[in-house]
C-alpha cells in the first residue's frame, strides 16, 4: 500500500527505470482528465447496477424456488451452474452469444428484424456487460439466499400465516428481515466482485467500442502493463481501494441498524 501510494506521486516511464516526481497530479488528473473522470464514473453506474440487481434478482429467485413448486430443485440447479465457471470464461460466452455475425441472441432476434450491432454501439455494449456480470453473479447469491430460507425459523413463518397476514405481508414483516444478515454479507460480497472481479470480463471484451466498457479495474492494468503510466495506475488503485473500503463501511455500519437475527 506504502510503496503504491509513493509511486502514484511520481511520473514512473519504462516499468520504474526513470521516475519524476509530479506530487498529487496523478490524482488531480482522475477528476480533471475527460477520460479518466468518465471511466471513474462509467465503473460507479456500472458496479451499482451490477450490486443492486444481483441482490434483487436473486433474492426474488429464492423466494420462489422456496415455495413448493414442481421442479425446484432442477430450477436451482439451472440457476446456480454459472457458477462452475471464472468470470473471464463468462465473458468469452457472452461474446459469443451476442456476437453479430453468429451469436444467438441475434438469430432469434432476425425473424423480427432487429439485428443490433452490440459490440459497435457504446450503450449496447454496457449493456452486455452488465448483463454478463449479473449472470454470473446471481448463482453465487442465490446459494447463500437458499440456505438463508432453510434456516428461517418456521414457528415465526407459521404464526404470521395464522394472523391472516398475506404473501407480501409475511415477506415484508418477517422473512425480508430475518434474511437482513445474509443480505448485509452478500451487499459487501458482491461490491468486491463489482468493482474489482469484473476485470475479467472488461478484458475478454477489450473495454470498447471507445471505452466503453473500460472500468478503472480494466485502466489498472492497462495504464500499468501495455501503457506504462505507472504512476497514474498506482493513483487509480489507491481510488479504486478507497471508494470500496468506504463503501463497505459504510453498508456495515449501516447495515447493522437494520440487521434483524430473531
Amino acid at each position: 500500500m506504502l510503496r503504491t501510494f509513493w509511486l502514484s506521486l511520481f511520473n514512473v516511464r519504462f516499468y520504474g527505470q526513470q521516475q519524476n516526481f509530479v506530487g498529487i497530479d496523478n490524482f488531480v488528473r482522475l477528476f480533471t482528465d475527460p477520460s479518466s473522470y468518465d471511466s471513474v464514473v462509467r465503473t460507479a453506474v456500472i458496479s451499482t447496477i451490477v450490486i443492486v440487481s444481483t441482490i434483487a434478482i436473486s433474492l426474488l429467485l429464492a423466494s420462489l424456488l422456496n415455495q413448493n413448486i414442481r421442479g425446484a430443485r432442477v430450477y436451482r440447479l439451472l440457476l446456480i451452474w454459472p457458477l462452475a465457471l471464472s468470470t473471464a470464461i463468462s465473458g468469452i460466452v457472452f461474446l459469443a452469444l451476442f456476437n453479430p455475425n453468429f451469436g444467438m441472441v441475434n438469430a432469434v432476434l432476425e425473424p423480427f428484424g432487429i439485428q443490433p450491432e452490440w459490440f459497435r454501439d457504446r450503450t449496447l455494449a454496457q449493456v452486455v456487460l452488465i448483463v454478463t456480470l449479473i449472470w454470473n453473479r446471481v448463482g453465487f447469491n442465490l446459494v447463500f439466499y437458499t440456505a438463508a430460507y432453510q434456516s428461517l425459523p418456521s414457528e415465526t413463518l407459521e404464526a404470521a400465516l395464522v394472523d391472516g397476514a398475506n404473501p407480501w405481508q409475511r415477506f415484508r414483516h418477517v422473512t425480508f428481515p430475518l434474511l437482513t444478515p445474509m443480505t448485509l454479507f452478500l451487499l459487501v460480497t458482491s461490491t468486491v466482485f463489482a468493482f474489482f472481479d469484473a476485470y475479467a470480463v472488461a478484458d475478454v471484451f477489450g473495454g470498447g467500442p471507445l471505452g466503453a466498457t473500460s472500468i478503472l479495474i480494466y485502466e489498472v492494468t492497462e495504464n500499468a502493463f501495455r501503457d506504462d503510466r505507472i504512476g497514474l495506475a498506482a493513483a487509480q488503485s489507491l481510488l479504486l481501494f478507497a471508494a470500496v473500503a468506504f463503501i463497505t463501511v459504510v453498508q456495515l455500519r449501516q447495515g447493522r441498524k437494520r440487521v434483524t437475527y430473531q
